[in-house]
């Protein structure tokens, strides 16, 4: 396809077609599909040329290669794509979502002495991470009720220098207010961190309210296969995305050119997946909420959502996510058991974000390190079951549902 510079393109075409930046022209003929790029080091014209190389880019502009530590063609070539749909300065990848939140705060500056904020309902492993890895080395780590209507105020109070938060919450599928949130960390000069894996640029672009850095388990939604396991980072500003290529070289946790192929071709039927599985999502929400065996259904499609109206304005497209989560009325360990065996066509899987329909037992998988009191602390009951939707026809699902129950 020819490219016109003059011409915007939305979302889904992008997504098909690839970056501009990689217009590469071939005389003899250029692939629709750019070649996987497996190789380890890189030559180069003579010395001088090398020398050059090792700036990370040449005088053309042309991203430049030395070792497959630094970057590979196909890593670019997500990068390009994925900062252009997020709307961001740029883009860096990784070998797994959580090497990417890693970088993320490191290139927030959190440092010795250093204040986080970070919601109280964050995936298990990313609070783990933190307390691990940062709480030794004088880190304040804070957990706070980030879906508050006072955030802001209580960002303003308490001047935080970074604030950790996810667009929806795992499992309960909380909203945070991203306007409010970004606001108060202006007046503060806090840097802001978002986890839009469940959300995508498909419904949400945390960038364009004003966010500085955004990240992704590119294993679930981006990728949306099954098949390969990638982390993202999408900076606002040039500063950030300088500084994560530094950590992500430095660390040794840049993504390889197969799996960097594999994201960058599931990535093209993104917002048709996405489409499915929002439909379908809020299809199961309808039935789940009628079923005399639920106690209740988050989902914040369903009017009585405590944030149907938040989801309302920030999600676009008029959608509402592929997440959501139910309790089952016998709230015990071995009902929910009982449940996830008889499944026969939804799978119980720990990942999410996939064309399959999966289910996980978030006491046992996701926050199964945090005691009873800890879940019951943010709502997770023993009875409480995340679904991901996939895009299977919806009646197989439903009739699947039915029969387990």
């Amino acid at each position: 396809m020819k490219h016109n510079e003059q011409q915007p393109w939305t979302l889904e075409t992008l997504l098909v077609h690839g970056s501009r930046k990689l217009a590469i022209s071939h005389h003899s003929g250029r692939p629709t599909v750019q070649p996987i790029s497996p190789s380890t080091t890189y030559l180069h014209e003579d010395a001088e040329a090398l020398d050059r190389a090792f700036s990370g880019e040449l005088p053309s502009g042309e991203k430049a290669y030395v070792y497959a530590r630094q970057g590979n063609p196909n890593a670019q070539a997500l990068e390009n794509v994925l900062a252009e749909a997020e709307g961001g300065a740029g883009a860096v990848v990784f070998g797994s979502g959580m090497a990417a939140i890693h970088a993320a705060v490191l290139t927030a500056g959190l440092v010795p002495g250093a204040k986080i904020f970070i919601a109280r309902d964050l995936y298990g492993p990313t609070i783990g991470m933190l307390r691990s890895l940062f709480l030794p080395f004088g880190v304040e780590v804070l957990l706070r009720d980030l879906c508050s209507p006072d955030v802001g105020q209580m960002i303003r109070d308490e001047q935080p220098d970074v604030i950790y938060a996810e667009t929806l919450s795992n499992p309960l599928v909380k909203l945070i207010d991203l306007d409010a949130i970004s606001a108060a960390a202006r007046e503060v000069g806090a840097i802001t961190v978002v986890d839009s894996t469940f959300t995508t640029p498909y419904l949400l672009k945390p960038i364009e309210r004003g966010f500085d850095i955004v990240v992704h388990s590119a294993t679930k939604y981006i990728s949306g296969h099954g098949d390969c396991t990638a982390g993202v980072m999408i900076c606002a500003q040039n500063a950030h995305v300088q500084q994560a290529h530094t950590y992500a070289t430095m660390l040794g946790a840049m993504l390889g050119p197969f799996d960097a192929f594999l994201v960058s071709r599931g990535m093209k039927t993104l917002p048709l997946r996405m489409e499915r599985q929002c439909d379908n999502a809020l299809a199961v929400a309808r039935y789940l909420q009628q079923h005399p065996a639920i106690e209740r259904v988050y989902y914040p499609g369903l009017a009585d959502h405590p944030h149907h109206e938040l989801a309302t304005r920030l999600f676009r497209r008029g959608r509402f996510g592929g997440l959501l989560a139910f309790e089952l009325k016998e709230q015990s360990r071995a009902a929910a058991f009982r449940f996830m065996d008889k499944l026969q066509l939804c799978l119980p899987a720990t990942t999410l974000g996939d064309v399959y329909t999966e289910l996980s037992y978030p006491p046992m998988s996701s926050h199964r390190n945090l005691t009873v009191a800890e879940r019951q602390h943010i709502g997770i009951s023993d009875g409480c079951i995340r679904f991901s939707a996939g895009i299977e026809d919806v009646g197989d699902i439903i009739r699947d549902l039915e029969q387990a129950l």
